[in-house]
């Protein structure tokens, strides 16, 4: 990352949501194209590299960014976005336009990947739902959903500067209260099991029989933008959370030495994002491997702990290997890899076909797919207008009848924010037919995909579920659809019928 006072500006324009810089060090002579968001948070996103690619869009090599490159990006940025400006075909560059080329035929067959208990443990796969089935048989008897996991973001400050940034349009001054945090887990843990108890009896005690619980909010993670535990609130509330009987996740980049190392003993599971090693000031020596980790959570037979890394022109072999010797040094569970979730379907598939590829390489996966240690690799894609239509034939998202997320935009000017059915909605992106690209958003837009105020969650069990918004509209490229149809799946069936999940999937309070 160079310094501000040492840089000397070659290049810059506005876009409608960025201002995008080319920059050289003067003492270094090292070059970035930052991308700073025009929302009050000014956020950045760092790029030192791109990708080179070749005709079937297989990886040839990542490439420093020099003067060539620079203007390439800058000449095609709004035609190919924030994402895939940083995806460069060889012959493009060599010619110096946008070649008409035909869409890449990637599909998921053709990349190494084995589904494993790991991926079905650590990840939102849709399988756990089964798990929970007396909820969805509640909501095609009578319409009403249950939300049973939730994840929050309770302020939107982050110290990293990621290229692959789902929410870099955000305002850092968007936090909530520390009561305003405990009431909306009220509402979907006392006063959800109450009406229940109250309105749905026969189904209450179907599900107490099934997991031991009322109908109420099961599991809980706190995310956001990047570093949930630099809320000024943040011990406070996780003490407050330890008394209910609640799964608790946490997802983060980082651990500020401000936090009481023991208040992450409360965690059922923690998953530390690895950031591109530039893009993070608090790596010591520009290594993630050196980051200060709680010894609270280091070889925790309580606390299941992995590490989350996004594949992309950062990505170079000795990362991946460090990777590796951390998780062993540490005594952690799993690293999960997954692809840049801003890029288009085809995008996305044919990076996640040199991901496996380099895995396979380096044998931290065999020539099926399968994990040779702790290192998985989750097949996470988007999916087609096709797709969209068959499974919301009726316009509704399924995710709605289980999951809540509450985003914190907007919440300095209204005093209230909104929740959504899912965290993804930020990276939802398209391919148009003339070539170019409908970027993903990159932040919470409640007027499209928003449900309820944070201070009305209780209308998501208490009036019967119905579309906030028109999913084969708005979620055409939705990473969920698999979620979705299990939930269809769920809902259509007899209630005899029980898919059978391996006892030995762990954290099943959060499918």
């Amino acid at each position: 990352m160079i310094a501000q006072r040492e840089i000397e500006i070659i290049r810059q324009m506005d876009t409608p949501r960025f201002v995008v810089t080319f920059m050289r060090s003067q003492t270094t002579g090292e070059t970035e194209i930052s991308l700073e968001g025009k929302t009050a948070g000014r956020h950045l996103a760092r790029h030192q590299q791109v990708n080179i690619l070749d005709e079937d869009g297989r990886l040839l090599e990542s490439r420093k960014i020099d003067d060539r490159i620079a203007n390439f990006v800058f000449d095609n940025f709004l035609q190919r976005g924030d994402t895939e400006s940083f995806q460069i075909f060889q012959s493009d560059l060599e010619s110096g336009k946008l070649l008409p080329r035909k869409a890449l035929a990637t599909t998921a067959k053709q990349v190494r990947h084995q589904l494993t208990d790991a991926e079905r443990s650590f990840t939102a796969n849709g399988e756990k739902l089964w798990l929970h089935q007396p909820i969805f048989e509640k909501y095609a008897a009578t319409g009403f959903g249950s939300i049973i996991r939730a994840t929050l973001t309770n302020h939107q400050v982050c110290s990293s500067n990621c290229q692959f940034c789902s929410t870099i349009s955000r305002n850092r001054k968007d936090s909530v209260s520390l009561q305003e945090a405990k009431d909306f887990v009220d509402q979907l843990y006392f006063g959800q099991a109450e009406y229940n108890r109250t309105h749905f009896p026969e189904y209450n005690e179907a599900y107490k029989k099934a997991t031991g619980s009322d109908i109420r909010l099961r599991g809980l993670i706190l995310s956001g933008g990047g570093q949930p535990n630099l809320w000024p609130h943040f011990t406070e509330f996780v003490d407050y959370l330890s008394g209910l009987d609640i799964s608790l996740g946490l997802i983060t980049n980082g651990f500020p030495k401000k936090v009481p190392d023991e208040i992450y003993r409360h965690f059922d599971w923690i998953r530390i994002s690895i950031t591109p090693e530039s893009a993070s000031p608090f790596y010591p020596g520009g290594r993630f491997d050196r980051q200060y980790i709680p010894p609270t959570i280091i070889r925790n037979p309580d606390l299941t702990v992995g590490y989350s890394y996004v594949f992309g022109p950062w990505t170079n072999d000795d990362i991946l290997r460090r990777i590796a010797e951390s998780i062993d040094q540490y005594g952690f569970e799993y690293c999960r890899t997954l692809a840049d979730c801003n890029l288009t379907r085809d995008a996305q598939l044919t990076a996640h076909r040199e991901l496996a590829e380099r895995l396979f390489r380096l044998g931290l996966i065999d020539e099926d797919g399968n994990p040779t240690g702790k290192i998985f690799h989750q097949l996470k894609y988007h999916g087609t207008k096709a797709e969209a239509d068959i499974i919301w034939e009726n316009g509704q998202c399924y995710l709605q009848t289980y999951s809540v997320f509450w985003d914190t935009t907007g919440h300095e000017e209204n005093g209230h924010s909104f929740c959504y059915p899912c965290d993804s909605v930020t990276v939802l992106t398209d391919n148009s037919e003339d070539g170019s690209i409908t970027t993903a958003e990159r932040k919470f837009n409640h007027q499209k995909w928003g449900t309820v105020k944070n201070t009305e969650v209780n209308c998501l069990f208490s009036e019967p579920v119905h579309p906030f918004f028109d999913p084969r509209k708005v979620c055409t490229s939705c990473l969920f659809m698999k979620n979705n149809q299990v939930v269809k799946d769920i809902i259509s069936s007899p209630p005899s019928k029980v898919s059978r999940i391996p006892s030995r999937i762990k954290h099943i309070n959060f499918p």
